[in-house]
């Protein structure tokens, strides 16, 4: 009985410490006119910044995770909120010389996949339009339990909507279009889930880089040079990408011209639908993938799909077969009908492989066209 009434004095204070945390928790409110960025100066940890419609311009300071670059607004504190009230009425549009709309980070040290210390803890940013800068929409840094939705990020140069170096977290309902690299990004991040958007006329639609948990599904892509990209890429911090799911997407007509604005995207062809490149155990499942002009679904060795001579392959610090990948139960039809020129044509099909890497398989999927002969692998 009396270890009964410590425990129900211990939850009880510790209810009484949530509640008075909870009070303390304010809306900071800002209105046409004023700066986002002055109520985040104003926030404490567990405050909302509350975003009235209008469109917004901000004087910009250097980006806590780019201090070489602008962002208009810079959030370093944990557990800050900025919302927009009435939809995506609130639209943050860049100033002249902006490279970033929203910046995310503690900090620019990548020592952050090791150190807690060096992360932002908590981070949600909802309901706004960030439009018009030079190299991203939203930009997230060492940043866990962070969730980023019903936001729109058009034209804005490099990528759309970017966590990077990031734990635990939440793309979802948002659209991203005019990126010259990816809309959708999840990069050297771990344990997240990028559901229930729409990325059109980027080059990438969505990419999941070097990443070790991360979930993309429901999502739709179309009128992207590329749908879907799951990619391990040399020469980063993170060197592996792995378990990870692509379920239930829908992508289609993937054929926009390229017009990278640097990088390896810039080799994606056109036409591309999903592509695993370099990536082991990712499920590929239950995806609709239709009307890509070069091929459905891809999985390759990154050497080979860079034509990389043997010395340059040698030096990867990164493993660069495709290894245990399963293809299941997607229907892919009517791909490979124009591929891009830099393609091989026997890679024109609706399923393709280029014949690297181990435990590699295709079940259950609904298909026309496949590389190579005489079957894929089954699983």
């Amino acid at each position: 009985m009396a270890r009964y009434r410590f425990l129900s004095a211990a939850v009880a204070a510790a209810a009484l410490l949530i509640a008075a945390a909870s009070a303390q928790a304010k809306v900071i409110k800002v209105n046409p006119g004023g700066s986002i960025q002055a109520a985040v100066d104003e926030a404490n940890p567990g405050d909302t910044v509350l975003v009235a419609p209008g469109t917004y311009t901000e004087a910009g300071r250097p980006c806590p995770a780019e201090p070489t670059n602008t962002c208009a607004v810079a959030i370093s504190k944990d557990d800050i909120s900025v919302v927009g009230q009435s939809g995506n009425a609130a639209t943050l549009q860049a100033a002249s010389g902006q490279d970033v709309g929203i910046g995310v980070a503690q900090t620019d040290d990548p020592s952050c996949l090791t150190d807690p210390t060096l992360r932002v803890h908590g981070s949600l940013l909802s309901g706004l339009t960030v439009q018009g800068f030079g190299d991203d929409g939203v930009l997230l840094f060492c940043v866990d339990g962070w969730r980023i939705s019903d936001l729109v990020s058009r034209d804005n140069d490099e990528y759309s909507i970017f966590p990077s170096h990031s734990f635990n977290g939440r793309l979802d309902h948002s659209f991203a279009s005019g990126a010259h690299d990816t809309g959708m990004y999840i990069g050297q991040s771990f344990n997240s889930r990028m559901d229930h958007n729409v990325a059109t006329r980027n080059v990438s639609g969505y990419e999941i880089e070097n990443s070790i948990g991360v979930t993309a599904d429901y999502n739709v892509a179309f009128k992207n040079t590329g749908g879907i990209l799951s990619f391990t890429l040399p020469f980063l911090d993170a060197k592996v990408n792995s378990g990870n799911v692509i379920e239930h997407n829908v992508v289609h007509h993937n054929n926009a011209p390229n017009e990278c604005s640097g990088g390896t995207v810039c080799e994606v062809p056109s036409g591309t639908g999903i592509l695993v490149l370099a990536a082991d155990s990712n499920e590929v499942r239950e995806n609709l993938v239709t009307g890509n002009k070069s091929f459905g679904i891809a999985v390759a060795n990154i050497c080979v799909a860079q034509q990389l001579p043997p010395d340059v392959c040698a030096a990867l610090d990164i493993e660069p077969n495709p290894d245990d990948n399963r293809i299941t139960f997607n229907t892919v039809l009517g791909n490979g009908t124009n591929p891009d020129p830099i393609l091989p044509p026997m890679f024109a099909v609706d399923l393709a492989w280029d014949g690297t890497g181990t435990g590699n398989c295709w079940s259950n999927n609904v298909f026309n066209t496949f590389f190579p002969p005489p079957a894929l692998p089954s699983c």
